[in-house]
């Protein structure tokens, strides 16, 4: 690890890697400023720093985590980065620089917080925020890549949550509905799983610094482009105006522009095994270095990391995140709160799943496919905060701090039918 600073990437590390899997201290900056200019008023530059596979593994490789209590033979969680068979963890290595280090959100240790609140569920990435990554693997950058994050968003802004414009107005809809009966909504993002940074410019950018980086020959470049032609989804051809990799500055400029949905169909074809054997980047190792590391073995669904009130009159504006074109405030002075871990839907959302088991549409502690369209898909899925969600979030907490992972999901299943 360099030193520029070791107090700082400490710092840094603690607040990406370990709040969500060891003692949930969050650490105070002190008078240290956030932003890219007082880190470098601070220390003449960006203190860098560097992880390895060898790193993550050390720090998560004996998690316990939900699909092990359903699923006795689950694959490690680094699998879930890519869709091939192999280890993305392997060889790994990601190096980058503190580009700012937002406000810390304020740890909570039970759910009383939430009391006379009302859950609004926004489903977000596992991207990290605060990194300019300068390498990965054997690949050195010379554009390093800025990464602007998914749940970490909202802790140092006047902004709540970003997404595109027609989520956001669904959304705003809601909590408008909620605060004229009375209620208080509150964000809560939901962790999509692992390649769901895929819609992410940052992925987009990572990809085509990897590009420039390898230096493949010409003949490389015009199979890589004719294999993303030739990808056929849905019937259709959605790549076939692809410009060829050898004029990176014009794949570059189409790869960015496409629409987000388009964006991450192009990253998951070169996860595909005919692209990444043509020479591809490793879209895993890719996918896990943009990732902040505290969510890399999180739960699918799992709620918690962040959560802060809502304003309901400020309406939708545009967004200050670069994927993403519209944002939802804050309401005026609210702290941003983290439990320091996630805590299963089953739980913060008991209602909402209770009546999908009710209907034969899952919502068991195996979380499905479906259960997350259900939150990405329908803004008007909240949930009314009761004494039994606070009681019982609070006591997955509790078990959890005190004796472990798995008593905390044994908990968990109790409270619902397992599968």
């Amino acid at each position: 690890m360099a030193t520029a600073s070791i107090k700082l990437i400490k710092k840094f590390l603690t607040d990406n890697f370990k709040p969500l899997f060891t003692q949930n201290e969050l650490g105070a900056l002190g008078n240290l400023g956030n932003t890219r200019e007082d880190l470098i008023k601070e220390f003449g530059s960006l203190p860098s720093y560097e992880i390895t596979g060898d790193d993550i593994i050390g720090a998560l490789g004996n998690k316990t985590r939900a699909i092990d209590m359903y699923n006795k033979n689950a694959s490690p969680f680094q699998s879930g980065y890519s869709g091939l068979v192999g280890d993305p963890l392997k060889n790994f290595s990601v190096r980058g620089k503190v580009s700012s280090i937002g406000k810390d959100p304020t740890l909570v240790t039970d759910a009383s917080i939430l009391e006379g609140r009302t859950i609004v569920p926004m489903v977000g990435d596992r991207t990290i925020r605060g990194a300019d990554i300068t390498g990965i693997g054997a690949l050195d950058f010379d554009n390093p890549v800025r990464t602007y994050g998914g749940a970490q968003f909202m802790d140092d802004s006047l902004a709540a949550w970003a997404s595109k414009r027609g989520a956001m107005s669904g959304k705003q809809n809601v909590i408008e509905t909620i605060d004229k009966m009375g209620g208080k909504p509150v964000a809560m993002p939901v962790t999509m799983a692992e390649r769901g940074g895929d819609f992410s410019l940052d992925t987009a950018n990572l990809v085509i610094e990897s590009f420039k980086s390898m230096d493949l020959p010409k003949s490389k470049l015009n199979k890589i482009t004719k294999l993303i032609k030739d990808t056929v989804d849905s019937g259709e051809t959605p790549f076939k105006k692809v410009p060829n990799l050898n004029n990176m500055d014009e794949f570059s400029t189409y790869f960015r522009g496409l629409p987000g949905t388009a964006r991450a169909l192009l990253v998951k074809r070169l996860d595909k095994d005919l692209l990444q054997k043509a020479g591809a980047p490793n879209i895993g190792q890719i996918r896990i270095a943009q990732s902040n590391p505290g969510l890399l073995a999180e739960d699918w669904l799992g709620m918690g990391a962040r959560f802060v009130d809502l304003d309901p009159k400020i309406g939708v504006l545009k967004s200050v995140h670069p994927t993403y074109d519209s944002q939802l405030m804050k309401a005026k002075d609210a702290e941003t709160y983290t439990f320091g871990t996630t805590i299963p839907q089953t739980i913060m959302l008991r209602k909402l799943m209770q009546n999908r088991r009710d209907a034969g549409k899952y919502g068991n502690f195996k979380p499905q496919s479906a259960d997350y369209k259900t939150l990405e898909m329908s803004p008007s899925n909240i949930e009314v905060v009761d004494q039994q969600l606070v009681d019982e979030a609070s006591k997955y907490l509790e078990i959890k701090r005190n004796i472990g992972d798995r008593e905390a999901y044994e908990y968990a299943q109790k409270l619902i039918p397992a599968t």
